[in-house]
Formats: structure tokens, C-alpha cells, sequence
């Protein structure tokens, strides 16, 4: 009497012929170095186990197109050296450690713990004419960081936004500070274009 053996790689069946192969089993699958969070990637002619190089883990998202004159915000101004403030009722924050400062729905500051972050924000506030220009940059209290953003007259003149990495090792409050205002309409009279169109994204991410 003759019988079939069946070997899939190195895994054989046991006395009840019940088979249990791993991954590497597979004649077109290598693994090395296993580490939780790796995935198999198609290199060609086989499969093979790669970390990520960096997993986003947690967010902020501040900005609801809400219509909220800017007028009534705690902002001191809008005027070089002056902080933007951002409207939410309602934020996102799944990034532990993280704090937002708002007073009446008004975000002020966000405060960030040790790690690698990447910042964008968009700004609204009015401008009294075409040729007005209103730019911004992230802040940490000491200096300005990441890319300048700017902002258009009209509604379909949207602009560009602040853009920085950081990487703080201990907390860091960060603000949104003007650097170029030209023709920006005061304080006093501007309307809900800030609440309706600027907005905050972090995100943080981890290697």
C-alpha cells in the first residue's frame, strides 16, 4: 500500500495529517528580521516583509466653515507679529499629549509633546483690496518655521498655506503668526471669512 506525502516547504503533517505552514513556507516568500507593523511587498519575482517608513498616528483638525466674524475673536490684531486665530466648535485632536487653547471657540495656540510632526494652515482673513497681502508662518514662541502661506482677495484666490516639520523634544505651543500684511482689513470689521475658510491639519507621525 502506497501513500501520498505532502510537504508544503518545511511543514509536514502531523500523525493526524493536519498540516500548519507558515508564511516563509511559501516558495515565493521570504522573511527576515519580523517586526510588528511590517507588510509584504511584490519585489518582482517574489514577496518579502518591509517596515513602513512612517505611519501617521494621530491628527488635529481645527476649521468647520462655521460663520463667525473674526471681529469677535481673541486675536490682538492683524497686523505683523499678530497671532491668527482659527474657529471650532467642535476639534479633532487623536494625537495623546496634544492641547489645543481656545477661549468662545476661538483657537489661539496648540501644544504639541516630544515627536515628528507635520503642520499645515490655512488662513481667511480679509484683504481691503487686490493688491493687499496677508502672510503667515508656524511659530514656536522663538522663531518662525516651514513655509510661508499666503492668502488671495477673492474667494476663488485661495493662496497657499503654512507648511512646517517639526520635531520638538520636550512640549512646544505653536501659533499661527503673521509676517507680511498689506491692506488687511481691521480687526474690528472683519467678517466670517476666517471662520468659514481657514483651517489647521496636523499630523503626527511616527517612523
Amino acid at each position: 500500500m502506497s501513500h501520498n506525502k505532502i510537504k508544503v516547504g518545511t511543514s509536514e503533517p502531523n500523525r493526524t495529517s493536519e498540516l500548519s505552514p507558515a508564511l516563509s513556507d511559501l516558495s515565493d516568500v521570504t522573511e527576515s528580521g519580523l517586526s510588528t507593523g511590517d507588510y509584504l511587498i511584490y519585489g518582482g519575482s517574489g514577496w518579502s516583509n518591509t517596515t513602513p517608513s512612517a505611519t501617521y498616528a494621530g491628527v488635529i483638525f481645527i476649521g468647520e466653515g462655521a460663520s463667525q466674524n473674526y471681529s469677535g475673536s481673541g486675536a490682538s490684531g492683524v497686523a505683523v507679529g499678530d497671532d491668527v486665530e482659527f474657529y471650532a466648535a467642535s476639534t479633532t485632536n487623536t494625537i495623546t499629549g496634544a492641547t489645543i487653547t481656545s477661549a468662545s471657540n476661538w483657537i489661539s495656540s496648540i501644544t504639541l509633546p516630544a515627536g515628528t510632526f507635520k503642520m499645515y494652515a490655512v488662513a481667511g482673513l480679509e484683504l481691503t483690496n487686490s493688491s493687499g497681502l496677508l502672510e503667515y508662518r508656524w511659530d514656536d514662541g522663538t522663531s518662525e518655521t516651514g513655509a510661508t502661506g499666503n492668502r488671495g482677495y477673492t474667494d476663488d484666490l485661495v493662496g497657499n498655506p503654512a507648511v512646517a516639520i517639526v520635531i520638538p523634544s520636550i512640549a512646544t505651543t505653536y501659533t499661527v503668526e503673521i509676517i507680511t500684511a498689506t491692506n488687511v482689513v481691521a480687526k474690528a470689521s472683519q467678517t466670517t471669512r476666517q471662520s468659514q475658510r481657514g483651517y489647521i491639519l496636523i499630523e503626527e507621525i511616527r517612523s
